[in-house]
C-alpha cells in the first residue's frame, strides 16, 4: 500500500509541479493571440485607410469593378499571414514553458534563420525597386537622346526595308535594351544579397551570359545594317532589285545563324541547319536558273549544231 501511495503522491506532485508551466504556456498563448489580433487589425485597417484598392486599380492589377473585392481579399490574406506569424514567434516560449525543448529548439532555429533573412530580403527588394526605377529613367534618357539625334532616320537599315511604324525603332529598341541590362544587373545583385546558393548560381550564370547577349545583338544589328546597305548598293548599281533583296536576305540569314551560335544555342544543330539552308538555296538557284535558261541553252545548242553541220558540208 505504501508503494501505491508513494506512486500516487509522485504523480500528484508531478501534476502540481506542471500546473505553473501549463499556466505559463496558456498565458503565452493568450498574449500571442492578443498581439496577433492587434497586428492583424493594424494591417487590415491600415491598408484600407491608405486606399489599397485605389492603388491596385491605378497599377492595373484589378479592374475598377473588382478592385474593392480583390483588395479586401488580399488585405484579409495579409492580415491572416501576420496573425499566424505572430503565433509562430510565440511558439518557442510556449513549448519552453511546457519543458518541450525538443520541439521549441527547432522552431527557434527556424525563426532565427527567418529573422536573419528578413533584412537581406528587404535590402534585395530595395535593390530591385531601385534598379527598376533607374533602368526606366536611363532607358527613357537614352531613347530621348537618340530621338534628339534623329536616329530614327536609320530605321530602314535595321528592318526589312519597311519604313512603317510597325518596324524596329532604333531609339526605342536601344533604350529598351539599356533598361533591361540595367534591370538585370540590379536583379543579379539582389539575388547575391540573399546569399542563397541557388540564387548565387543563377546570378553568376546571368552575368556570364550578358556579354554573349550583347555581342549577339551587335552581330544581328550589323547583319541587318550590312544586308540593307548591300541591297541598296546592288539595286542602284545593277538596277535589279531582286538581286539586291537576295543578297540582303542571305546576309541576314548568315547573321541570324552567327547570333544563335554566339548565344550557344545548340551549336551543332544550328550549324547543320545553316548548311542545309545554304544547300537548299544553292539548289533553288540552280533549278531556277536551269529552268529559266532552258530556252537560251537550247538556242545555243542549235547554233552549235548548225555550225558543226556547215563545217562538215564544207569539208565534203
Amino acid at each position: 500500500m505504501n508503494n501505491i501511495g508513494d506512486q500516487f503522491m509522485s504523480v500528484l506532485n508531478s501534476i502540481i509541479d506542471f500546473i505553473p508551466n501549463l499556466i505559463s504556456a496558456i498565458l503565452f498563448l493568450i498574449l500571442a493571440w492578443i498581439i496577433a489580433v492587434i497586428v492583424k487589425n493594424i494591417i487590415v485597417k491600415g491598408l484600407k485607410a491608405i486606399g489599397f484598392d485605389k492603388w491596385l486599380e491605378k497599377k492595373g492589377v484589378s479592374s475598377p469593378d473588382e478592385a474593392q473585392r480583390e483588395s479586401e481579399g488580399l488585405i484579409a490574406t495579409l492580415g491572416k499571414l501576420a496573425y499566424f506569424l505572430v503565433f509562430i514567434l510565440f511558439l518557442p516560449p510556449v513549448f519552453d514553458a511546457l519543458n518541450m525543448q525538443s520541439v521549441s529548439d527547432p522552431i527557434r532555429e527556424m525563426m532565427t534563420a527567418v529573422l536573419n533573412f528578413i533584412p537581406r530580403l528587404f535590402v534585395a527588394g530595395v535593390l530591385v525597386l531601385l534598379g527598376l526605377y533607374l533602368a526606366k529613367i536611363l532607358g527613357k534618357l537614352v531613347t530621348n537622346l537618340l530621338k534628339s539625334l534623329n536616329a530614327s532616320k536609320f530605321n530602314s537599315y535595321v528592318n526589312f526595308g519597311d519604313k512603317s511604324k510597325e518596324g524596329i525603332d532604333i531609339p526605342n529598341a536601344v533604350g529598351w535594351i539599356v533598361a533591361v541590362l540595367i534591370g538585370l544587373f540590379f536583379v543579379v545583385q539582389a539575388l547575391s544579397v540573399l546569399n542563397l546558393e541557388v540564387f548565387n548560381t543563377i546570378g553568376t550564370a546571368i552575368i556570364a551570359y550578358i556579354p554573349l547577349v550583347i555581342s549577339a545583338l551587335i552581330i544581328l544589328a550589323l547583319g541587318f545594317i550590312g544586308g540593307n546597305l548591300l541591297s541598296t548598293v546592288i539595286t542602284k548599281s545593277t538596277g535589279n532589285a531582286f538581286v539586291g533583296e537576295i543578297a540582303k536576305y542571305l546576309i541576314i540569314i548568315v547573321a541570324v545563324f552567327m547570333t544563335l551560335d554566339q548565344l550557344n544555342f545548340a551549336q551543332s544543330i544550328v550549324n547543320l541547319a545553316f548548311l542545309f539552308i545554304l544547300g537548299a538555296v544553292a539548289i533553288a538557284f540552280a533549278i531556277s536558273f536551269g529552268i529559266g535558261g532552258r530556252t537560251f541553252a537550247e538556242k545555243q545548242l542549235h547554233k552549235f549544231e548548225d555550225k558543226v553541220q556547215k563545217e562538215d558540208r564544207g569539208n565534203q
